[in-house]
């Protein structure tokens, strides 16, 4: 009996210490980088990781203030996180109730996981064709819908499963038989019982967009539509860079992030672990 308690709490100290080293491996360069964006060179190359001494605040006035498209890109990028995360739940969701639902036995839905298995690296020119090709290039609906057509796979395969294993028919079955059509359907039952999952994906497609930089450089660099990445990479210098301005710009980009998922993280876990056991 007392090996096995002795067993049992060696396992969950090994776990804690697990779980901690990588919790650890998580958050420290967070705050590593918040720390430097106190900082100026000197102090980041002598000793990067000691406290500020002094605290230097001139980064983020300096970014604030004299960088005079970051207000614009910063909501240029919500913008498109925003959008896309709308038309993407929408879509998403329509399409997965039907793959789910009502063309259960299709194969439909393996048209869609091959989307998920196609690199981004592959489809940079055609879409950059196509984009080119309807006057979009350099505006934000042609950036918008590169997003959504990036991002869509990836949500229906997330709520297409959960809606697979943990939307009971019986419950829509009950809806026909009251006389519900099928908007009813999907607006007064559907949606409300998938929120957890399209929570899920849709922080996903948030954090997705908002740190994209590869299609925003093609489509929308050098203009007015550009977004925050990219203004933070232009705190680079050609020869020389203001480390600690750059931790600044960086934490700017990541505090958005952070706040999203603090809000949502219970509907995240949720939806990432409803289905795991049928029944």
């Amino acid at each position: 009996m007392e090996k096995g308690k002795l067993r049992a709490k060696t396992g969950n100290i090994l776990k804690h210490a697990v779980l901690l080293i990588l919790a650890m491996y998580s958050v420290l360069p967070i705050i590593w980088t918040l720390l430097n964006s106190f900082k100026d060179n000197s102090q980041i190359y002598v000793h990067p990781f000691e406290w500020p001494d002094p605290f230097i605040v001139e980064n983020y006035q300096h970014i604030l203030t004299t960088i005079s498209i970051l207000p614009k890109a910063f909501f240029n990028s919500l913008f498109y996180s925003a959008g896309t995360l709308i038309f993407v739940l929408l879509l998403g969701s329509m399409v997965s109730f039907y793959l789910a639902k009502i063309a259960a036995k299709s194969t439909l839905q393996t048209y869609f996981l091959v989307g998920m298995l196609i690199p981004i690296q592959a489809i940079i020119i055609p879409l950059f064709v196509d984009i080119r090709n309807m006057g979009l290039n350099g505006t934000k609906p042609g950036l918008l819908l590169v997003y959504v057509v990036i991002n869509l796979s990836f949500a229906i395969f997330i709520i297409t499963n959960f809606m697979k294993t943990s939307l009971p028919d019986e419950i829509l079955e009950a809806a026909v038989i009251d006389g519900c059509s099928l908007r009813s359907i999907y607006f007064r039952i559907v949606l409300p019982l998938s929120k957890s999952a399209m929570a899920t994906a849709g922080m996903f497609v948030f954090l997705n967009v908002w740190q994209e930089f590869l299609f925003a450089m093609i489509l929308v660099n050098g203009t007015e539509n550009t977004t925050l990445n990219l203004v933070t990479l232009s705190l680079r210098g050609q020869y020389s860079s203001d480390q600690g301005m750059i931790a600044a710009g960086v934490v700017v980009m990541i505090v958005p992030t952070l706040i999203i998922y603090a809000l949502f993280q219970e509907q995240v876990v949720k939806g990432l672990t409803a289905g795991a056991v049928k029944g």
